[in-house]
């Protein structure tokens, strides 16, 4: 894993805690979701990139 990967892994890290604050604030449900509604949009996008890379796209 070189110095990019982990720089672009942490963004979207970044990027999915953010959107899942946003979510749960504009919900006005409780901040505490936010850590589990983070943890779904990252395996979501794991699942997309899995298919992806598996149908050759």
């Amino acid at each position: 894993m070189d110095y990019m990967d982990v720089v672009e892994r942490a963004g979207w890290t970044g990027a999915e805690a953010a959107l899942a604050v946003a979510i749960v604030d504009l919900g006005g449900v409780s901040l505490w979701w936010a850590a589990p509604l983070a943890l779904v949009l990252a395996a979501a996008k794991s699942w997309v990139v899995a298919r992806k890379k598996a149908a050759g796209a």
